[in-house]
């Protein structure tokens, strides 16, 4: 069986991993500042559907994954089964660590086992990573600017 990770770079954000963890929590929001998944129908109950429109290059693709993990303000995951977990199994983490009080970092990854990995990493794989690239950094914008409003 196959087995491949598409990483994000990890974002350093100015702003406590609480807050940042409201902006990625409210998947209602994400048209406002998500710019590879600018859609989401969620209630972010673990084992619930997760709805997503995903921009993936040129094209816009609505996909039904499931809920995996909600650990705030440290986790967020979902995933799914293509057919069954033999062919393709994925799992999305988005990731918080507290540096400091009103620091943290921001990183995504997607993990891929299953006989469809290599032709996903052939198609998609620098697609994904360059949205979760762009989701980091404007994570980073949307955390910094609500902090800044507060007064910070």
């Amino acid at each position: 069986m196959f087995s491949h990770v598409i990483r994000s770079d990890t974002v350093e954000i100015d702003a406590p991993i609480e807050l940042v963890w409201d902006v990625l929590a409210d998947v209602g929001r994400y048209g406002d500042w998500n710019p590879f998944t600018p859609c989401v129908d969620a209630d972010l109950t673990v084992g619930s559907p997760i709805h997503l429109d995903v921009r993936l290059g040129g094209s816009r693709r609505r996909q039904t994954e499931w809920i995996r993990a909600v650990e705030p303000p440290t986790l967020l995951s979902w995933g799914t089964h293509m057919v069954a977990p033999l062919l393709l199994d994925s799992l999305r983490e988005q990731r918080m660590t507290a540096l400091s009080e009103a620091r943290c970092t921001y990183c995504s990854t997607l993990a891929l086992d299953g006989w469809l990995t290599p032709l996903v990493k052939v198609s998609y794989g620098a697609i994904v990573r360059r949205g979760f690239n762009d989701v980091g950094a404007a994570l980073k914008r949307r955390a910094e600017a609500r902090y800044a409003e507060l007064g910070a």
